[in-house]
């Protein structure tokens, strides 16, 4: 009978010993899932971060600190960041780092700095290193030459490895060159490639973020690489700095423990389950999860002693060893009793435990005792089944809304429930420490009054309790009937209210904002809230925090994604006159087509719908659609007249003229002095000096490119080159650039003086085209245009002979390019899934129906219905801009004149054009940016299509 009370007891230790077991593998399992969201977020934010950075990127100084703000942000942003930075191809290298006194070479900085800038300027004489100082507002406070900071980044491993690939890489880690601290770097090649933008994260800060996700006093908790070498070690060994300073030496793995660890990462390349392992005489529970930063894969090795973990059911088995011989003692048949009456509840327990780490909240626990303390964990265990099955159900819902507004809403919504509270206001903390009320719900219903913004310097707020959370505890208070109409003027309710207040921090710990539940007290002078209540609410409220943050985060990306293509257009805008706001009213005319498109309710467009993710992807193509100008030369865009690049090269071919001039005066006088009659000379040089002004006036005529120049004028060119000749006394390759020099060198110099012609098309006016420049048959864009051989051609005769406009073959080419870098600039930036189609909507507004446009001769079937609207918006918008100086603006009858006739000739899609009629976009359009002598009657009908 004894033995069999022992193996009851033994029985119950045993199945108390699995349970305890199985929520530790659940331990385990979870902690691993922390590490990688803690990885993951840090390496994710700074990759996000160096992408923006490397888009937005300058060449030189002043424009490169125009992305300060942008870099201090990534800065700020992310926990453990250490710096941001650009590094260029000529070994130029700008960086943002928060001010430490600690770095000896900036000590003397002003007082109020709050950011460094360190600066390499490569100058003729050499790099030159300097430190700018600026304040928290971002104001210059100060400079500083640093002639001993030098530095290359091309050498660092960082900036080789980024500009070998077109992804975002993260390098091994290394010595940091100015703090001297050991970490690693997230970098990106600009989309030109002359450029690498990169974040540095430190060990150090990857070790403190994973210290605190230790199971036990004993446990083993470190990142390394299939190689062996420990990344981060938050209690182990640190990596050192090699004797020169030249490289990091990390530490590898070492121990048997450690060994069994990196064997299993071999063998099933971390899979995230637990797995147990014999160490000497301990038994270590082992768990490896594959982290997948890098191209080199880190895992998370975690290990606890198997003892540690069953604490509590060896004490659970000694105390139940104690009792039962206690018990035998007094009544052996009783014990007998007890022990088989414990025994079933105890196997219904366990198999509700594994029910719980299988994540299965479905059966509710069904235990008969008459034993108190089993009947109460039965209970204990349904009641944790709830909460558990509650607040994944609430976390689900937070972490799948999108709406930040609803969001908000749910937060306040879903903890007022759970705390039994009549409503709630949630305070987002901004950048200047005030507390911002974003949300506020009162019985079920939006809170319609004007909440106060709280500011912890305002000594009328210091005992509100959100300002009371910022010291990092919550606040359970009452509230007087005088104070909640202080706190929340317009609520109605004329009794005391319980607050209870959370702070909402991220997963560094730092405040985000306040969480504000009001609670009726029910006449209680002192106000309770039960512990398990609060629990689960802080519980959730972290949950929301997170939630909340991310999609702070997400908006304000958003805007600084939005804020760079706004910059772009505008400074596309303001680079030409002749592009005017060009750039900035194609989108408000692309959301009118797609908004008619959208509600049309019969035609072609009855089925056309946009979701928000399409709305925002027709918005970025629409804003990014000319990007591609910004490459564009402004003297060809605005090139005026035939011979105009920098300056009107007219004034040099006048100079000529004048010379020719001066030689035949010259020569009259010479032969008057020689003894020939003068006034024969005389009236002979004066005929001479009427043809060459004619011939001048003529070529002056030709340069205008007002009229068409038909093969007698050409040849009139050729014959003024052939008889108007001049003498050069002085070397025309002296002073010039190197690219012009050698472009002289391609013939031999001739001896001085050298007899010139006013007008020709010499070798050195050809400018080739680089290899790297041509478009083959079959490139990955599918471009499908011809390439002119040369780059440009400043033939003098070859530009006069223009026969219409001002622009070359050549020159047109380098216009109509812009659309082809365009394309290829867009398609390099790493869009999300939902804005993949931007580069098709903004490359195709030269692409006509009949497919014989540019670049890629799509027809109409081969593009989309946004690719088609951009294009009757681009039109559109140019014939009726008023703010070109090259032309004057259209009528709207003028305007749809000329778009019908492409319409008909098949270079704009007719269904568009027939939706731009019918729903009056060009007189909204016309109404809002149209000069009032430009808005003329319109009949429509004139303009549709003949059926």
């Amino acid at each position: 009978m004894t033995g069999y009370a022992v193996v009851n007891v033994g029985l119950g230790y045993w199945q108390t010993r699995q349970m305890l077991l199985a929520d530790a593998e659940v331990l385990f399992e979870h902690i691993g899932g922390e590490i990688s969201l803690v990885i993951d977020a840090r390496y994710e934010a700074a990759a996000q971060a160096a992408e923006m950075i490397a888009a937005a990127t300058r060449t030189d100084l002043d424009d490169r600190l125009g992305s300060l703000p942008l870099m201090v942000q990534a800065v700020n942003s992310t926990f453990g960041v250490s710096a941001a930075y650009v590094g260029f191809d000529n070994g130029s290298f700008l960086l943002v780092r928060r001010y430490r006194r600690d770095l000896a070479a900036t000590r003397d900085a002003p007082a109020e700095t709050a950011y460094l800038v360190q600066s390499i300027d490569i100058e003729q004489e050499g790099p030159r290193g300097s430190y700018r100082f600026y304040d928290a507002a971002l104001r210059l406070l100060g400079r500083m030459p640093a002639p001993d900071y030098r530095f290359d980044p091309r050498t660092r491993p960082w900036y080789a490895q980024a500009l070998a690939s077109a992804q975002t890489v993260a390098v091994d880690p290394y010595i940091f060159f100015t703090t001297r601290e050991i970490g690693t770097s997230v970098a990106r090649r600009t989309p030109d490639g002359r450029a690498v933008a990169g974040i540095d994260i430190t060990l150090d800060s990857l070790s403190l973020a994973l210290s605190s996700l230790r199971p036990t006093k004993s446990a083993d908790l470190f990142i390394f690489d299939r190689g062996g070498r420990v990344i981060v070690d938050p209690a182990g060994a640190k990596p050192v700095v090699s004797p020169d300073g030249s490289e990091v030496m990390l530490p590898m793995v070492a121990g048997e423990l450690r060994q069994a660890i990196l064997a299993a990462a071999n063998r099933n390349n971390g899979d995230g389950k637990a797995s147990y392992a014999e160490i000497g005489e301990t038994s270590w529970m082992i768990l490896l999860r594959n982290l997948g930063t890098s191209s080199n894969p880190l895992f998370a090795g975690i290990a606890a002693p198997r003892p540690e973990l069953l604490v509590t059911s060896d004490r659970m088995r000694n105390e139940g060893l104690i009792i039962a011989f206690l018990v035998l003692l007094l009544s052996v048949p009783v014990t007998l009793a007890l022990s088989g009456l414990a025994s079933r509840p105890v196997e219904a327990l366990t198999r509700a435990a594994n029910r719980i780490r299988a994540l299965r909240f479905d059966t509710k626990t069904k235990i008969a005792t008459p034993l108190i303390e089993i009947d109460e964990l039965a209970h204990a265990m349904d009641g944790m089944t709830a909460t558990i099955r509650q607040l994944l159900g609430i976390t689900a819902t937070l972490t799948s809304e999108g709406d930040f507004d609803r969001l908000l809403t749910l937060v306040i919504d879903e903890t007022s429930r759970l705390a039994s509270a009549r409503g709630g206001v949630i305070y987002l903390a901004e950048a200047d420490g005030s507390m911002v009320p974003s949300g506020a719900r009162w019985a079920g219903k939006d809170h319609e009054g004007s909440i106060p913004v709280l500011h912890p310097e305002d000594v009328d707020a210091a005992d509100h309790p959100v300002i009371r959370t910022l010291g990092g505890r919550r606040q359970i208070r009452q509230l007087t009937p005088e104070q909640v109409q202080a706190f929340y003027p317009g609520l109605d309710y004329a009794a005391p209210l319980t607050a209870f207040a959370i702070p909402l921090r991220n997963r560094e710990g730092e405040t985000v904002g306040a969480l504000m539940l009001l609670i009726e007290t029910a006449g209680e002078d002192q106000p309770h809230i039960p512990a398990e209540v609060v629990a689960v609410v802080e519980a959730v409220s972290g949950t929301a925090a997170v939630s909340i943050e991310t999609r702070r985060l997400i908006i304000a990306q958003r805007r600084l994604f939005n804020g760079v293509i706004t910059m772009l257009a505008g400074s596309i805008d303001t680079k030409s006159p002749y592009t005017g706001t060009h750039c900035q009213r194609v989108p408000a005319l692309m959301e009118m087509l797609a908004g008619a498109a959208v509600n049309a309710r019969s035609g072609v467009f009855r089925d056309f719908d946009l979701t928000e993710a399409q709305w925002e992807e027709l918005r970025v193509a629409s804003w990014l659609h000319d990007c591609g100008k910004i490459t564009s030369p402004e003297y060809v865009i605005d090139k005026a007249t035939k011979l105009e690049t920098i300056s009107d090269r007219l004034h040099e071919i006048r100079t000529r003229f004048e010379v020719v001039k001066r030689e035949a005066e010259v020569a009259c006088w010479q032969a008057i002095a020689e003894g020939a009659p003068r006034d024969a000379r005389l009236a002979s040089l004066a005929a001479d000096w009427a043809a060459i002004d004619a011939d001048f006036a003529f070529v002056a005529a030709c340069n205008v490119g007002s009229e068409f120049m038909d093969s007698g004028h050409v040849a009139r060119l050729h014959r003024i080159s052939a008889t108007r000749r001049w003498h050069r006394t002085l070397s025309d390759r002296i002073g010039l650039s190197w690219e012009e020099r050698d472009r002289k060198a391609r013939v031999p110099e001739p001896p001085l003086p050298a007899e010139e012609s006013v007008l020709a098309d010499r070798a050195d006016h050809i400018i080739e085209r680089r290899p790297g420049e041509r478009l083959p048959p079959g490139n990955p864009w599918g471009f499908k245009v011809d390439v002119p051989e040369h780059l440009y051609n400043r033939g003098e005769i070859y530009n006069l002979s223009i026969s219409r406009g001002t622009l070359t073959p050549e020159e047109r080419f380098k216009i109509n390019e812009h659309i082809i870098v365009t394309i290829r600039m867009l398609s390099e930036l790493p869009f999300p899934p939902s804005l993949r189609n931007v580069p098709e909507i903004a490359g195709g507004h030269h692409e006509k129906m009949d497919g014989g446009g540019y670049p890629k001769r799509l027809t109409r079937d081969d593009m989309s219905w946004p690719a088609r609207m951009m294009a009757v918006a681009d039109i559109f918008e140019a014939l009726t801009a008023g703010d070109r100086p090259y032309k004057r603006a259209k009528t709207l009858s003028a305007a749809l004149s000329i778009m019908a006739e492409m319409r008909d000739g098949r270079h704009i899609d007719p269904d568009v054009f027939e939706l731009f009629l019918s729903s009056g976009i060009y007189r909204d359009y016309a109404d809002r940016f149209l000069a009032p002598e430009q808005i003329d009657e319109v009949d429509v009908e004139t303009y549709r299509m003949s059926a």
